[in-house]
């Protein structure tokens, strides 16, 4: 059953591989037949998987350029999609983050964005279930070290018009100084990189492979309470919800999801969550 709006109810700094545990079901196993998969998949264009996202490149999502995608695990997930829906080849779309959350996929199938369900989102897009769980984490310059809710508040913040952790930014750490708003990702860490911002939020898997990549630019100084997930979106009311939550669903049963975390996000990634210090906060 296609989940909308899910939050996940979750041990504490579980991020990738117990997911599937938690979420795991009796469905196929990764085929490109839709025989023991629920629902059926129809593509906007025939033989193709269109898929779009914000967020191109993103170290450990989306890797390469918006003309040619290279890898990544949001990619690969793409791939996984089609060759379980038996579709030859995947097209990628890039969509002004803004527009994703608002419902415009721009004649996209899915999107595969970071995205993370909430209601107010599910009111124009179908969610799937989360396939990472995702706690917000606090993405600093090296050298910087909050180690509690005082110190988060004494920073500069910046923020990205649309993204759920702008509720999180103004309304949970409540900052001393206002917070930067800007319209996108990368200019949020280029204001970090100008020292215009010191710190933002970015969900935990993406800040881990963010910070991966580039260390001498960003670190995750911490992890705040919460247990969000990124998931898969669908256009609203789309015929193709039902077999699209039930192949996610088979990937987290079948070790797909683990696997694709393996490669692209690192094999220690639930090792590195732990290692980030918690900050609780109270709303």
């Amino acid at each position: 059953m296609l989940k909308r709006g899910v939050r996940l109810v979750v041990p504490r700094r579980l991020v990738v591989g117990t997911i599937a545990l938690a979420l795991a079901v009796t469905t196929g196993c990764g085929s490109s037949s839709l025989a023991s998969s629920a629902g059926t998949f129809k593509p906007a264009h025939p033989g193709t998987l269109t898929v779009a996202t914000a967020f191109l490149p993103s170290p450990g999502f989306w890797e390469g350029d918006v003309t040619a995608p290279s890898g990544g695990f949001e990619r690969d997930l793409a791939y996984a999609l089609a060759k379980r829906f038996g579709l030859p080849s995947v097209a990628v779309v890039p969509v002004v983050f803004g527009n994703l959350v608002t419902g415009h996929l721009g004649g996209a199938d899915v999107a595969l964005s970071e995205l993370t369900p909430t209601a107010e989102r599910s009111k124009v897009l179908d969610f799937t279930t989360p396939y990472l769980i995702a706690p917000p984490g606090v993405v600093v310059r090296p050298g910087s070290e909050p180690r509690d809710l005082a110190a988060l508040r004494g920073l500069r913040w910046v923020t990205v018009t649309g993204s759920t952790l702008t509720h999180v930014v103004n309304d949970v750490i409540r900052p001393d100084h206002h917070a930067m708003e800007v319209a996108g990702r990368p200019d949020a860490l280029a204001a970090i990189d100008s020292g215009q911002a010191q710190a933002m939020l970015l969900d935990l898997p993406v800040a881990l492979a963010l910070a991966k990549a580039m260390p001498d630019r960003y670190k995750v100084a911490a992890q705040l309470s919460g247990s969000e997930g990124l998931a898969a979106a669908l256009p609203h009311g789309s015929k193709n919800s039902e077999a699209v939550d039930s192949a996610i669903r088979a990937f987290l049963a079948d070790g797909t999801i683990a696997r694709l975390s393996e490669r692209w996000l690192g094999a220690d990634l639930a090792t590195q969550a732990n290692d980030v210090p918690l900050i609780r906060t109270l709303e």
